[in-house]
C-alpha cells in the first residue's frame, strides 16, 4: 500500500503550488457582483454564503454485426456519473457536502446485462475556524452501491454485493487543515467505522469483513474505532477545460492490527472536448484489511476464500457532459 500513498503524496505536492495563490481582485469583483444581484436587487444575505454545483455525464456505446466474417459479439453499454456539492461558509464556520453517484450496465451477446460501474459516495464535514487555515472538524463519510453485484466464473455465478450490502459509514472528530478551497487534510484521532450488510448471504457477510463469531450470532454488522486521515484536492486548468478531483482516505483500527492500514483512493480526471462532450477517467483503489476475497480454484473450479487484496477499478469514457 505504500506505493499508492507515495504516488498520491507526489501528486499533492506537485499540484499544491498551483493553488497557493488567489487573484484577489477577481474574487472581490465577483463578490460585489453577487451582492448586487440581478438588476441591482440585493440578494438575501444567507444566499451569498452557499456555493452549490455539480456535473452529470452520460455515455452510450453499441456494436452490431451482420454476416461479419471476421467475427465478433454484439454489445450495448450505458453508463452515467454525477458529482454534486453544496458548501456553506459564514464567519468562522464552514459546512461542506458532496456526493458522487455512478451506474452503468453492459449487455454482450445473448447474456443478461451486467453492471460495470456502481458507486454511491457521500460526505459531510462541519468545521469551526481555530486559526489561519486550521479548523476543528466533525465529518461523516458513507459508501455503498445501487444494485446487486456478481462474480462470474467458468462454473458458477455468486452474488458478492447488493444495495446496502455492504454499506460503510465513517464518523470522525479532529482537525482540518485547509490552506485553500482546492486542498485540505483532515486529521481524525477519533474515527468510528461501521460496516452494515443488508443481506443474509454468507459470502456477502464474509466479503464485507463481518467476523465469523458475529455471523454465528446472527449479526450483520461490524464496528471499529481508530484514527484516520483524509487528503482531498481538486483543481482545473486551461480555462476549466481540464479538471481533476482526488480523495485519499486512510484508517487504522486501534484495537485490531493497527499497523494494517485501510486505504481508499478515488481519482477523477476530465478533459472537455467541446462544451457538452468530455473524456473522463476514473480510478478507484481500495484495500480493506479485514475484507475477504473469493477466487476460483483453477484445478477444481471451486470458489475458495482468500485474505484481503488490493481492489482496482479503472473507467475511461467519452460522452455527454453537463456542468451546473
Amino acid at each position: 500500500m505504500r506505493y499508492i500513498f507515495v504516488l498520491y503524496i507526489f501528486i499533492c505536492f506537485f499540484s499544491f503550488p498551483l493553488h497557493a495563490q488567489q487573484d484577489m481582485a477577481e474574487i472581490k469583483g465577483a463578490a460585489a457582483t453577487a451582492t448586487r444581484g440581478v438588476g441591482n436587487r440585493r440578494l438575501p444575505p444567507d444566499s451569498l454564503n452557499w456555493n452549490r454545483g455539480g456535473d452529470i455525464s452520460l455515455n452510450l456505446s453499441q456494436i452490431h454485426f451482420s454476416n461479419w466474417v471476421a467475427g465478433g459479439e454484439k454489445s450495448i453499454a450505458f453508463s452515467s456519473a454525477s458529482n454534486l456539492f453544496a458548501n456553506y461558509k459564514k464567519d468562522k464556520m464552514i459546512w461542506e457536502n458532496y456526493g458522487f453517484l455512478s451506474y452503468g450496465v453492459i449487455k454482450a451477446g445473448e447474456r443478461d446485462p451486467v453492471k460495470n460501474s456502481d458507486q454511491i459516495n457521500f460526505g459531510s464535514k462541519v468545521g469551526y475556524q481555530m486559526s489561519t487555515n486550521w479548523y476543528y472538524a466533525a465529518a461523516m463519510l458513507g459508501k455503498t452501491q445501487f444494485a446487486p453485484g456478481f462474480k462470474y466464473t467458468a462454473n458458477d455465478t455468486i452474488q458478492t454485493s447488493a444495495f446496502l450490502a455492504p454499506a460503510y459509514m465513517f464518523l470522525s472528530l479532529g482537525l482540518d487543515y485547509k490552506p485553500s478551497n482546492n486542498f485540505s487534510i483532515n486529521f481524525a484521532p477519533a474515527m468510528g467505522k461501521a460496516t452494515f450488510v443488508r443481506s443474509d448471504s454468507l459470502i456477502i457477510l464474509i466479503s464485507a469483513g463481518v467476523p465469523q463469531d458475529r455471523i454465528d450470532k446472527g449479526k450483520r454488522t461490524r464496528y471499529e474505532f481508530g484514527s484516520g486521515i483524509v487528503f482531498k484536492m481538486n483543481g482545473n486548468f486551461f480555462d476549466k477545460r481540464v479538471s481533476y478531483m482526488s480523495q485519499l482516505e486512510l484508517f487504522s483500527n486501534y484495537f485490531d492490527k493497527p499497523q494494517n492500514i485501510d486505504v481508499v483512493w478515488d481519482f477523477q480526471f476530465r478533459v472537455a472536448l467541446t462544451k457538452h462532450v468530455s473524456a473522463n477517467l476514473r480510478l478507484n483503489m481500495i484495500y480493506y484489511d479485514n475484507q475477504k476475497t473469493f477466487k476460483e480454484n483453477p484445478i477444481t473450479g471451486e470458489m475458495e476464500q482468500h485474505g484481503a487484496q488490493l481492489q482496482v477499478k479503472q473507467h475511461f469514457e467519452i460522452g455527454l457532459y453537463y456542468g451546473f
